[in-house]
C-alpha cells in the first residue's frame, strides 16, 4: 500500500457535532491523497463507539479513529503527538475537532514544497472565530493557528520538551529556532472554529 502524502491528524474528546463537520470538510477536500487520523482523548466507551461510528459513516477508508487509553487533558498536545506518531504521509497536518479546511486548502500549500524541497511547513492564512483574518507573513505567537500549517513529516519531532497551554506556538516557534525555513501562502483557506462562519458550514454540509 502506498503511504500518502499528507496525514491529517485530528483531535477530539466528545464534541461529535463538531467532529461531523470536521469530517464533513475533509471530504470536500479537492486534494484526496491523504490519511485523517481521528485522535480521541479517552472520551469514554459510549462516545468512542458514537466516534466509531461517525468515522465509519464516511465509508472512506482513509478516515481511522485511534482512542488513547487514558485521557491526557492537556489542551490536545498528547492527542494530537499520537497521531503525528501514527501518522505515515509526507507531509502532517493538524485539523481540531471544530475547525475545518476549505476545498482548495491543500494545493497551493502542496506546490509550494514541490517548487522549493527545503521549506520545512508551509501556512495559509486563517479566518479566525468571524472576528479577523490571520495573515501574518512572519510565524507569530497569537498570529498563526496550528491549524494552518501543512509540516514536513521529517521536522515534527516524535514528541515536545514541553507541557503548556501554549504548546502550539511552541512548537513552531521551536522548528523556526532550529532554522527550519517556512513560506506562507496568503490565502485563508484555514477556518478556526467553524461554527463561527454560518455560510460556509452549510456550504461543506
Amino acid at each position: 500500500m502506498t503511504a500518502p502524502r499528507v496525514s491529517i491528524v485530528t483531535t477530539v474528546y466528545d464534541r461529535l457535532d463538531c467532529l461531523r463537520r470536521c469530517l464533513r470538510s475533509v471530504q470536500h477536500l479537492q486534494w484526496t491523497d491523504f490519511e485523517q487520523i481521528v485522535v480521541s482523548d479517552c472520551p469514554g466507551p459510549a462516545i468512542e463507539a458514537a466516534i466509531d461510528g461517525l468515522v465509519a459513516a464516511t465509508g472512506d477508508p482513509r478516515i481511522r479513529h485511534l482512542p488513547r487509553e487514558t485521557r491526557a487533558n492537556d489542551w490536545g498536545m498528547t492527542p494530537a503527538f499520537t497521531g503525528r506518531r501514527a501518522a505515515i504521509g509526507e507531509f502532517v497536518c493538524f485539523l481540531s475537532d471544530d475547525n475545518a479546511y476549505l476545498p482548495d486548502h491543500f494545493g497551493p500549500l502542496l506546490a509550494a514544497f514541490d517548487a522549493d524541497p527545503g521549506l520545512g511547513f508551509v501556512y495559509s492564512s486563517c479566518q479566525y472565530a468571524g472576528q479577523r483574518i490571520l495573515a501574518s507573513p512572519t510565524p507569530m505567537g497569537a498570529r498563526i493557528d496550528l491549524g494552518q500549517p501543512l509540516f514536513r513529516r521529517a521536522v515534527l519531532p516524535p514528541d515536545l520538551p514541553f507541557h503548556e497551554f501554549a504548546w502550539d506556538w511552541r512548537l513552531i516557534h521551536l522548528l523556526m529556532t532550529r532554522r527550519v525555513r517556512w513560506q506562507h501562502h496568503d490565502a485563508p483557506s484555514f477556518i478556526f472554529r467553524l461554527d463561527a462562519y454560518p455560510s460556509i458550514r452549510e456550504a461543506l454540509a
